[in-house]
């Protein structure tokens, strides 16, 4: 039996000694999170092209034998319209991001057949100079207010939503005949019709409507992973002008909208 015991002992102290020599000592791993950026600004670069029209909101003829035109038709045609410019923002919180920014805008529309009349008329069978189509073009300083609702998906894009709010100052606006037939004449009928859908002086003295608007803005869109601090983002969007750009005491009032997308890229600081 002793003998037994002793063997046993000894087979242990064997075996224990082989394993801790077997052993061998890994190093120590140790994991960390990638780098993040705590910063809650980012800059973003923005272009965005729409098709841009108008919205009739008001138009009430005239018949008292002094009238300048008359509307044929109601709707208008597109034109292409432009954005281009720089945004800050601003995280609030990792899901709601508020951002201001510059842009300036060129676009416009076009008001389909206008029939116009002579002027020196006093009667009301108007004579009718011709049948024309009216391009307006404008460009304008916005100062966009944006908040983006933002739904990180997965580690390479995320959801938004953007309600905005643009400042819109015109620094101007204009109107010309186009198509076939239009007037290569200066008279007072022909021209005085284009003038006085933005006069704010007299007939002695018209001044374009250059003066401020506002305009509100909804776009759906995704943002894309480039790299850790660069992102893509890409938009569509609908806009409509929330005043007309010409007066409402010429019987007319037109507002603006266009419906288009915006790319741009975004930097996180």
């Amino acid at each position: 039996m002793k003998n037994w015991i002793k063997f046993g002992a000894v087979a242990l102290v064997l075996q224990v000694a082989f394993s801790a020599q077997a052993q061998t000592e890994d190093p120590i791993e140790y994991f960390t999170d990638s780098k993040i950026s705590d910063t809650k600004f980012s800059l973003a670069a923005v272009y965005a092209p729409a098709y841009a029209s108008r919205r009739l909101a008001l138009y009430e003829p005239v018949a008292d034998g002094n009238e300048l035109f008359a509307m044929l038709n109601e709707g208008a045609g597109g034109v292409y319209g432009q954005r281009y410019g720089m945004m800050a923002y601003y995280e609030l919180r990792g899901m709601f991001h508020v951002g201001v920014g510059f842009t300036t805008q060129k676009s416009g529309f076009i008001s389909k057949d206008f029939a116009v009349f002579d002027r020196r008329t006093t009667s009301l069978d108007l004579d009718t100079i011709g049948v024309f189509n009216a391009k307006t073009s404008y460009s304008a300083l916005n100062i966009p207010i944006q908040f983006i609702f933002h739904t990180q998906i997965t580690d390479l894009w995320a959801l938004q939503v953007i309600p905005s709010y643009d400042l819109t100052f015109y620094n101007m606006i204009d109107r010309s005949w186009v198509g076939e037939g239009v007037p290569d004449y200066s008279t007072d009928a022909v021209t005085g019709v284009l003038g006085t859908m933005y006069d704010r002086g007299s007939e002695e003295s018209i001044q374009y409507h250059k003066g401020f608007n506002g305009c509100i803005g909804f776009a759906l869109g995704n943002e894309f992973n480039v790299s850790n601090n660069l992102v893509l983002s890409l938009r569509a969007e609908f806009r409509l002008g929330l005043l007309p750009i010409n007066l409402e005491d010429v019987a007319l009032s037109e507002v603006p909208y266009g419906l288009g997308g915006s790319v741009g890229f975004r930097y996180y600081l």
